[in-house]
């Protein structure tokens, strides 16, 4: 190999990756994951790990075997030089799987068979993670998977929901633990962690006139770790409205209660800072983060720690937002197949029964997740 490659995990360089300031969402809960937010992630890394000043560019989405969004490979430059890339895998614990910093450093899916260069060319084509060690290129458009040597390799990227058959609503996300049990799927790790109010969006309507999912969360969320009083919801409801800088999206008309109500906007990285305030005024010092593009598997430390979050995401098919509070996981594998599933217990706030939602970022546009720690 002509150039060394380094593997990152240290969580101080995680921590300055990811949870940059300079990282910069937009102006609603709308966010998409685009590529612009993945060069300036990698701005923020190479900013903190190289001696030399480095440009980042080229962002190359990345995908697993079932076609499922977890990444991007971002290119280095110096003096318009190729000098390396970062690779940001959210299906590893600390995020970032290898980076290389070196000149004329090619991407790993320019360092193939010229077949594989070839279709790297071409447009609709990202960067297919086969293992851990490995990367090739898939056609998403053409379902056409090739690994480094140009042979083409198993995949279910047709089936993996980043093009036609994406939910239209999260009530078509959620599965049921009776079909999981009859498909063949048994728990190999769980837990639930209980104790928070969970007011129903058709009790929020009738009592407050108003409905934010991301309100609705964090109140459920803020309960597990102080006292509040049920009966003073609206007052609750509103302070943590305020508090998130929840937007008025306009008035609709709820048919379950037969009432007209607003209907609010938040943006994604408002939960944390609210709910930590919301408990300061109640004499609870919580720690609060937020983090975009989580991995299933943080989710899990926080709920092993003993700690609710907050997931939420936009839908790929038509750009819905919704935000739920995460009181649980489940970590399952098929008897048949062996093919593992893993699920987030949560509370969407519009019933009062939690449900299962598989971790399949590849429906989303967006992803991310709140934390608290208290």
């Amino acid at each position: 190999m002509r150039y060394s490659r380094k593997v990152i995990v240290g969580f101080i360089v995680l921590l300055a990756a990811l949870m940059s300031p300079r990282l910069v969402f937009g102006d609603d809960d709308l966010v998409r994951v685009t590529p612009q937010i993945a060069v300036e992630q990698a701005q923020a890394f190479f900013d903190d790990v190289s001696d030399e000043p480095v440009t980042a560019c080229d962002p190359v989405k990345m995908v697993n075997s079932d076609g499922e969004s977890i990444g991007y490979i971002v290119r280095a430059k110096r003096n318009d030089v190729n000098y390396g890339y970062v690779v940001f895998d959210s299906e590893r614990s600390w995020w970032i799987s290898e980076y290389c910093l070196a000149p004329n450093a090619l991407l790993p899916i320019e360092r193939a068979s010229e077949e594989i260069a070839l279709l790297a060319s071409s447009d609709n084509v990202v960067a297919l993670k086969i293992d851990e060690l490995t990367v090739g290129v898939a056609d998403l458009d053409k379902n056409i998977a090739l690994d480094v040597s140009g042979k083409k390799v198993p995949s279910k990227l047709s089936s993996g929901g980043n093009r036609g058959g994406s939910p239209e609503q999260f009530d078509d996300v959620f599965v049921s633990a009776k079909d999981l049990y009859k498909q063949g799927y048994v728990v190999d790790a769980s837990k639930t962690i209980s104790g928070m109010i969970t007011p129903t969006q058709t009790e929020v309507i009738k009592e407050t006139k108003t409905y934010a999912c991301a309100v609705s969360a964090m109140l459920a969320v803020s309960s597990h770790y102080v006292t509040l009083n049920r009966l003073k919801l609206p007052d609750l409801y509103s302070e943590l409205w305020k508090l998130s800088g929840t937007s008025d999206k306009g008035t609709k008309y709820d048919q379950a209660t037969g009432l007209y109500f607003t209907q609010g906007g938040t943006l994604p990285d408002r939960p944390a800072p609210a709910i930590k305030e919301f408990c300061a005024r109640r004499g609870k010092e919580l720690e609060t983060s937020f983090v975009w593009y989580p991995s299933w598997d943080s989710f899990r430390m926080n709920t092993d720690s003993g700690n609710l979050s907050i997931f939420s995401g936009r839908l790929r098919s038509n750009g819905s937002g919704h935000a739920m509070a995460v009181v649980g996981y489940v970590a399952m594998h098929n008897t048949y197949s062996n093919a593992k599933k893993y699920l987030l217990v949560v509370w969407n706030g519009r019933t009062n029964q939690l449900q299962f939602l598989p971790y399949d970022v590849s429906i989303y546009t967006s992803h991310d997740g709140t934390y608290c720690k208290g």
